[in-house]
């Protein structure tokens, strides 16, 4: 062994600190960046020299090198944000960008999104986060399975007006309409009549007034808003009003009949005096007060004979069909909180409305009627509705968009609707700390970090999405002064290594001398 090796051993040392000390400058300058992982080196011996004729464990070392730098992907703690596209992740995984220039795919876990002019979901980098579409419907709904290859069909997150875009929801037109009431059970009788006890809305119907009915010919209404297939908005009406003085055993039933109508200017249909009336029929009620029954009649034209019983939807609720202007016709089911099992159970001799006479036994009823644990009472109280409600709506506008833990975006339409818009996988790797550093946040799959796998966030050892958060770096700045400071005491120690050897050559000079 020369009698300057030890100065080469020290320049090792040296060199291996100052790397050290980059590494930690990196975590220290960086402790602030979002999503940013600490990394932390490591040394290992460089090989050694045995000496001359003597035993393996006669050996001397030369010097120190770098083994590798390990990279902490432990999460860092969550800070809470007020932007619904601040992203963070609780647990593992990767988001999905990529850039416009090219077809690279990045990995990261600095979720700081923003929508650009165009409608794309961008980091500061100008990256697109990635995700999946999902067809409009109902969030509860938003089910995906993940396709074979894992990065096919992985769609830029854009927000179009466009035709046929995301920011936009379009209109549906009613198809369910739901209503629970209590009808007074002491309520007087306002339109009466003896030949036609049953029909007595029905017959007193006048299109041309302004109040078709009048408030004085019922005892109770109720009105909500309907929606053709265009998302124009109509007013739907229902009056009630009870059959007193009935004529056949009634073992203490009660009978209210109703009329279901539009405004008379809206119908397109061909009725004319009784323009309109959509449905009109009966309803009958325990002496308890709970409902027991019901008729629903529709038609085409003024005559009675011409109106007969409604047909059901699949779940057993009447459906009742209105021809509006400029519009496909509404076709909707009406829940009073009773349906059918099996259809009608008609009385013999009774087809249509005109049929109903004047005795109780001549009601048609539904088959098999399934009552709800929600539906019309008849109890001694006043009229109220309890509530209602229709799955129709109008053309709207996206207000805003959130993200749930699963990582489906949400949209909040200016029309009160609320849409799964898109599902954010989650990409993970065997080996995380095998990615290669991009810059810019950004991660890239190398052979050392094994293939992406993706998978839904909450689902596997994937963590869940965090909206309106980001993660901070998870520098742990006393931890980084402590290996500062003992990383500036190894460089100096191995500095003075090399000033000592040399002093050793300079003495080892002057013998010559």
């Amino acid at each position: 062994m020369s009698i300057s090796s030890s100065i080469y051993i020290g320049t090792t040392g040296m060199i291996a600190h100052q790397e050290k000390m980059s590494v930690i400058s990196d975590n220290i300058a960086n402790m602030n960046t979002v999503g940013f992982k600490s990394s932390r080196m490591l040394f290992s011996t460089l090989i050694s020299e045995q000496l001359p004729a003597s035993t393996v464990g006669n050996q001397i070392g030369q010097g120190v090198g770098i083994s590798s730098i390990h990279r902490d992907m432990t999460v860092g703690a969550l800070e809470p944000t007020n932007t619904a596209t601040d992203l963070s992740i609780a647990g593992q995984g990767f988001f999905i960008v990529s850039p416009d220039t090219s077809d690279a795919t990045y990995y990261t876990r600095a979720g700081s999104f923003r929508f650009d002019k165009d409608g794309y979901l961008r980091d500061p980098q100008g990256n697109v986060l990635q995700g999946y579409r999902l067809p409009v419907g109902d969030p509860d709904d938003a089910e995906l399975n993940l396709p074979q290859a894992a990065s096919a069909n992985l769609q830029d997150i854009v927000l179009s007006t466009n035709e046929g875009g995301m920011a936009v929801s379009e209109p549906e037109a009613t198809t369910e309409i739901q209503m629970i009431i209590n009808l007074n059970s002491g309520s007087p009788e306002r339109s009466t009549d003896g030949a036609n006890p049953f029909t007595s809305l029905f017959d007193k119907w006048d299109p041309t007034a302004e109040d078709p009915l009048g408030s004085s010919s019922y005892a109770y209404g109720s009105q909500l808003k309907i929606y053709d297939a265009a998302g124009q908005a109509h007013e739907l009406s229902v009056y009630f009003d009870p059959v007193n003085d009935l004529s056949g055993d009634t073992n203490g039933t009660r009978v209210w009949e109703y009329v279901v109508a539009i405004p008379p200017g809206e119908d397109a249909s061909a009725l004319s005096a009784k323009k309109g009336i959509v449905m009109t029929g009966t309803m009958t009620f325990t002496p308890a007060g709970e409902l027991l029954g019901m008729s629903a009649f529709s038609g085409t034209s003024d005559d009675k004979s011409d109106w007969t019983p409604v047909s059901f939807d699949e779940n057993g609720f009447p459906v009742f069909t209105a021809t509006v202007n400029g519009a496909a016709p509404i076709s909707s089911s009406l829940n009073f909180g009773l349906r059918s099992s099996g259809g009608w159970s008609m009385p013999a001799g009774v087809a249509t409305l005109d049929d109903l006479g004047t005795d109780i036994a001549n009601l048609p009823n539904m088959l098999d009627p399934d009552r709800q644990v929600l539906g019309m009472t008849n109890f001694s109280a006043g009229s109220s509705t309890l509530s209602q409600s229709q799955n129709g709506y109008s053309r709207g506008i996206l207000q805003s968009v959130s993200v749930d833990a699963g990582g489906t975006m949400l949209g909040n339409f200016s029309n009160g609707q609320i849409q799964a818009l898109y599902k954010i996988p989650l990409a993970d790797f065997i080996n995380p700390q095998g990615l290669y550093r991009e810059g810019g946040n950004l991660f890239s799959a190398t052979k050392d970090s094994g293939g992406v796998i993706l998978g839904w966030a909450t689902e596997g050892r994937l963590g869940e999405v965090v909206s309106s958060s980001l993660e901070n770096s998870n520098v742990d700045l006393a931890t980084e002064f402590v290996h500062m400071i003992m990383t500036q005491k190894g460089f100096d120690a191995n500095s003075k290594v090399i000033t000592t050897s040399d002093q050793v050559v300079q003495t080892a000079l002057q013998i010559k001398k």
